[in-house]
Parts: structure tokens; sequence; C-alpha cells
């Protein structure tokens, strides 16, 4: 059990940590004024766009998607730092940062890819670049449930309840 809650937490590191970085400096170029980013960072979203044939960060982006890049700026970005962070220092509290930011990112990504699929311009590069957030996320959903529910089933154990102090 010990090498897959290490699987569990390297792939929950590994989301976090690209979350991190992705959401401030590349998707939220979508929805934030073009005058914050320096050129390199305008150019690298532009050859990923035309790279990957995606659409969505793309000049015009759909209005679904900057929802979902709103929500990941504002909500999801700062629960993958606290995440990755919690990860590094083995905090208690990190199950539950995990199992929130597998559920925003699993759900992000189901509409993500319903678009993709939907409007018929999915290609294998661009369902490569999405598919694995998806995997990520629900590796992130069982991580943090499988430690809540460790941690619940440890604290109840009669060795370690409260004991009554005499008088």
């Amino acid at each position: 059990m010990g090498v897959l809650s290490a699987v569990a937490n390297a792939a929950v590191a590994i989301l976090s940590l690209t979350i991190s970085f992705s959401a401030p400096l590349l998707g939220a170029q979508a929805v934030l004024p073009s005058g914050l980013y320096p050129e390199p960072l305008q150019a690298f979203r532009r050859w990923y766009a035309a790279e990957f044939d995606d659409y969505l960060l793309g000049p015009n982006p759909p209005g679904f998607f900057r929802g979902v890049i709103w929500l990941e700026f504002v909500f999801l970005w700062p629960i993958a730092v606290a995440t990755f962070y919690g990860i590094l220092t083995r905090r208690p509290w990190v199950a539950t940062t995990s199992l929130m930011a597998g559920v925003n990112t699993l759900t992000a990504t189901s509409a993500i890819l319903g678009d993709i699929l939907g409007s018929g311009r999915a290609t294998p590069k661009l369902l490569l670049s999405y598919v694995p957030f998806g995997v990520l996320g629900v590796i992130a959903i069982l991580r943090g449930l499988c430690s809540c529910y460790q941690r619940t089933a440890i604290g109840s154990s009669p060795t370690s309840s409260a004991r009554k102090k005499r008088v």
C-alpha cells in the first residue's frame, strides 16, 4: 500500500505543479489583458495553440472556456499550490486539498473534452494535451478519498481516543 500511496502522491504533485505554473502563465492569458504578459509568454501561448491545434487557447476562446479558466485561476490555482506544499511537507490536510483539486480538475476537463469531441475538432495531439489532466484528476480524487478514510479509521481506534481523567 505504501508504493501505491507514493505513486498517487507523485501523480498529485505533478498535477499540482503543472497547474501552479500553467494557470497563471498560460491559461489566464485567455481572460486577462495581454499587456500583463511579456512577449515570450504570449509567443509560447500562440505556439502551443498552433502546435496542438488548441482552438480553446487561440485568439477567441469559447465563453464556457473563459469561465473554466476563471475558476481555475481563482480557485484551483491556490489549491494546487497548497496541495503541492502539503505533499512536500507531509501535511495531514493535503487529503482535503487533493480531493478539491481532483474534483475541480476532473469537472473542468470533462467540460473541455466534451466540447473538443462535440465540436469535431479533436485531434490526437489535442486530446493528449487534455486527457492526462482527467486521469490525474481521478488519481487526486482517489488519493483524497483514501487518505480521508485511513485518517478516520486510525483516529477512531480505541488506543487513540481521549481517556477519561481520574479525579
